[in-house]
């Protein structure tokens, strides 16, 4: 299914332009490219998300936005390309394999392994040893996720519960501008992905559940999970809302026009919008603050 959705890929030439732009920026530090995100789905009035994981640091414009990156991964830039007229423009993600990886696995927060979890394209690798570090990534992302929505599950269930209630309990870890009914949308958009996972992992015995003889999953979670289940997600969502503020703060160093990109984001998915002051764009740290406020206050984010 990736290797089907790259190859669909491959041949957008915007796509090309900017991955072009990527392994120039990167040179031999590149290890691999991935697509994931609203625009893989199928929507095409959103910004393209790119994640470029690299070998090293070494070659980023700066040694403080390497510093940045293993404090709080991954640093997030923008990148524009003109065709036919057109500005196409993206954002990625930039992290090392080796911490993406280890995300995958280890991380108590859901940030990484609750997208990777999701469908990705991978538009570029640097050789098949890349390759399968990143399918086993996958694998742990899916099993993370699984296992750690399962002691929030009843007995019985079914594969859209999961998936619905775990993109529910993550995307409530971040501060997001979507609507409650995203992750019924997410799920809606891929069924046979997201129940093929359910399938495998059951019959793999890499979670704790199992088919049920309805065709449904059996919950086989016992009492101490379930009863920690809510104070871990807790945490989880105390976490995410902090490591959520200072990936903003540092996407103001690393982000070109942050502000902007922010607003429009939180335009299209909640219909709010307030237009910032030529202060708030230049100096978006020090004087965009209230502006934020007013929208929160509004529903704007969560």
């Amino acid at each position: 299914m990736r290797k089907q959705a790259a190859t669909q890929l491959s041949e957008d030439a915007g796509l090309k332009a900017l991955l072009g732009e990527i392994r120039q920026r990167h040179g031999n530090a590149l290890l691999a490219v991935l697509v994931y995100g609203s625009w893989l789905r199928g929507s095409r009035d959103t910004m393209l998300d790119f994640y470029v994981l690299v070998d090293h640091y070494r070659d980023l414009d700066s040694r403080w936005q390497g510093w940045l990156c293993r404090l709080l991964p991954p640093n997030v830039y923008q990148i524009h390309q003109q065709q036919l007229g057109q500005d196409i423009r993206a954002k990625y993600a930039l992290l090392t394999l080796k911490r993406f990886h280890h995300a995958m696995l280890h991380d108590f927060h859901s940030y990484f392994w609750a997208r990777f979890a999701q469908p990705c394209a991978v538009v570029y690798t640097r050789d098949a040893d890349v390759e399968a570090s990143l399918e086993e990534a996958f694998s742990l992302a899916a099993a993370n996720f699984v296992g750690h929505v399962l002691p929030t599950l009843p007995r019985h269930f079914g594969s859209e519960e999961l998936w619905i209630r775990g993109l529910g309990l993550t995307y409530r870890c971040e501060l997001r501008t979507e609507s409650g009914q995203r992750p019924a949308s997410i799920y809606a958009s891929n069924p046979g992905y997201y129940d093929g996972i359910s399938r495998a992992l059951a019959a793999q015995g890499r979670a704790k559940f199992t088919v049920a003889a309805d065709g449904g999953y059996r919950n086989l979670c016992g009492p101490a999970a379930r009863a920690l289940a809510g104070p871990v997600w807790w945490l989880r969502r105390l976490q995410g809302k902090i490591l959520s503020v200072l990936r903003l703060l540092k996407a103001a160093f690393t982000f070109n026009d942050a502000l902007d990109y922010l607003l429009w984001k939180i335009k299209r998915h909640s219909g709010h919008y307030i237009e910032p002051t030529a202060r708030q764009r230049r100096h978006p740290l020090i004087f965009a603050w209230p502006l934020l406020w007013r929208l929160y206050r509004r529903g704007a984010f969560r």
